[in-house]
C-alpha cells in the first residue's frame, strides 16, 4: 500500500520583524489576489517584477470535471538570487471558490518560508504533524462525477421579445490513466422582432450528445476515440452521428501542462448526416470521412503568455473541402511597466456541404442569422497596449465604494 504525508492543518504568523525593509514581491495569478495580498501583508507587493525581490507566478488549469488546480512558482532576484520554491495545490469538484482560496493561500505560505528566513524574518510556523493514509478509496462513486445545469433567459422590450433556454448533464471520470467524459445538451433559442405590424422571427435548437474516452499511453503519448451525435437547425443539420479515433503527443511531459503545453493531434473517422434541407449540393443524407490535424501550444512564463492552436481539417470523401483555423493570444511584457496584447481568429472556410440549396442571403438572414449563410473566411484580430507608471507599491486593499 502507498502512503503520502499531507499537513491536515497549517498555521503561519509573523511575530515580528527584525529587518529594516519587507521583501518586496510581485505576484502574477488569475486567482483572487486581493486575498492573497491581505493575508500575506508581511510582504511589500510592487507592481512590476523588475523592482521585486521575489516573483510569485502562480499557474492555473481547468480539470474536466470544473475542479481547478494550481502550481506555486517563486523565484528570486537581488539578494534572493538562486533561491525558488514549487507547490502545488489540487482542487476537488466539490471545492467552493473559498475553500479553494483557502488552500492556495497555505500553500502560498509554505513557499514563502526559504525567502523569509533569508530575509531574517521572525517566524512562528506551527505545523500539526498528523499523517493519514491518501490512497485513494472511493468505494461510493470511484472517481465518477456528475454535474447537471441549467439557465433560461426573458428579455423583452416593445420592438423586440427572446426567450432561451439551455440544459446539460455532464459524466466525468478522471485518473492518471484514464479522461473518460460524457456530455448531453440541448439549447434553444427564440427571437421576435416587431416592426410596422410585421413580425421577424429567428428560431435555433441544438441538441448535441458527445462522449470521449481518452487513455494515457505514456509522458508524451495519449490515444482516445471521440464518438456522438447532435442537432443543428442553424447548420441545417437534423442529425449527425460520428465515431473519430485520435492519437497525440506531447512535446514536454504532461505533468507541466500549467507552465508550457506543446501537443500535436491526429484524428480520423466517418459520420453520418441527415439535413433539414437539401443542400446547393443535392444531398439530403450523406456519409462523410474527416480528418484533422491539430497542433497546439501554450506557455506561461515572466515574460507573457503565449496560447496559440492551429486546426486543418479536410473530408477524405471530398479533398477540395477543408478548413483551417489559427486562434492565437499573445501577451508579452515588453520592459518595465510596457505590455503588449494580441489575440486573432482566422478561419478558411471550404467544407460547408450543409447549406440549404435555398439559403439566400437576404438582408433577414443575415441580421437574425436564423442559418449559416456561405462565407470563405471568418476573422477577428485586436491589439492591446497598457502603461503602467508611477508609484511601485500595489499593497493596499481598499475595496471601499
Amino acid at each position: 500500500m502507498k502512503f503520502n504525508f499531507f499537513f491536515i492543518f497549517f498555521i503561519f504568523s509573523l511575530l515580528t520583524f527584525s529587518q529594516e525593509k519587507q521583501i518586496k514581491a510581485y505576484l502574477d495569478c488569475r486567482c483572487d489576489d486581493n486575498y492573497l495580498k491581505q493575508n500575506t501583508s508581511f510582504l511589500e507587493y510592487v507592481r512590476d517584477q523588475d523592482l521585486a525581490d521575489i516573483e510569485i507566478f502562480i499557474l492555473d488549469v481547468y480539470t474536466p470535471t470544473g475542479s481547478r488546480s494550481f502550481e506555486i512558482n517563486i523565484d528570486g532576484n537581488n539578494s534572493f538570487q538562486g533561491i525558488n520554491s514549487t507547490m502545488k495545490v489540487v482542487g476537488f469538484s466539490n471545492d467552493t471558490s473559498s475553500t479553494l482560496r483557502d488552500k492556495l493561500l497555505k500553500k502560498l505560505k509554505l513557499a514563502l518560508v526559504p525567502f523569509l528566513d533569508k530575509g531574517g524574518y521572525n517566524l512562528n510556523v506551527n505545523i500539526d504533524n498528523q499523517f493519514e493514509d491518501l490512497t485513494i478509496n472511493d468505494k461510493k462513486w470511484k472517481n465518477w462525477v456528475f454535474e447537471l445545469s441549467g439557465s433560461y433567459n426573458n428579455d423583452k422590450e416593445e420592438s423586440r421579445k427572446t426567450n432561451r433556454y439551455q440544459v446539460e448533464f455532464e459524466i466525468d471520470k478522471l485518473t492518471p490513466e484514464w479522461r473518460i467524459g460524457i456530455e448531453l445538451s440541448r439549447s434553444e433559442s427564440n427571437r421576435n422582432f416587431y416592426s410596422d405590424n410585421n413580425i421577424y422571427k429567428s428560431n435555433r435548437k441544438t441538441t448535441s450528445l458527445r462522449a470521449r474516452v481518452v487513455r494515457s499511453i505514456s509522458n508524451n503519448f495519449s490515444a482516445g476515440v471521440f464518438l456522438g451525435g447532435f442537432q443543428n437547425t442553424y447548420e441545417n443539420v437534423n442529425f449527425q452521428r460520428y465515431f473519430m479515433p485520435a492519437i497525440e503527443y506531447s512535446l514536454f511531459p504532461y505533468e507541466d501542462v500549467l507552465s508550457k503545453e506543446v501537443t500535436l493531434a491526429y484524428r480520423i473517422g466517418t459520420g453520418k448526416r441527415n439535413y433539414i434541407e437539401k443542400t446547393i449540393y443535392g444531398y439530403t443524407e450523406q456519409v462523410v470521412f474527416p480528418h484533422g490535424l491539430t497542433l497546439n501550444v501554450k506557455f506561461r512564463k515572466k515574460w507573457g503568455n503565449i496560447s496559440s492552436n492551429i486546426r486543418g481539417d479536410q473530408f477524405l470523401n471530398d479533398g477540395t473541402k477543408k478548413r483551417l483555423t489559427l486562434r492565437s493570444n499573445i501577451d508579452i511584457r515588453l520592459f518595465e511597466g510596457l505590455a503588449v496584447r494580441f489575440s486573432s481568429n482566422i478561419s478558411l472556410i471550404r467544407d460547408q456541404y450543409n447549406l440549404a440549396a435555398n439559403s439566400s442571403s437576404t438582408i433577414e438572414d443575415l441580421l437574425l442569422q436564423q442559418r449559416q449563410i456561405a462565407t470563405d473566411y471568418k476573422t477577428d484580430f485586436s491589439i492591446g497596449l497598457s502603461y503602467t507608471f508611477g508609484s511601485i507599491y500595489n499593497s493596499v486593499i481598499n475595496t471601499r465604494l
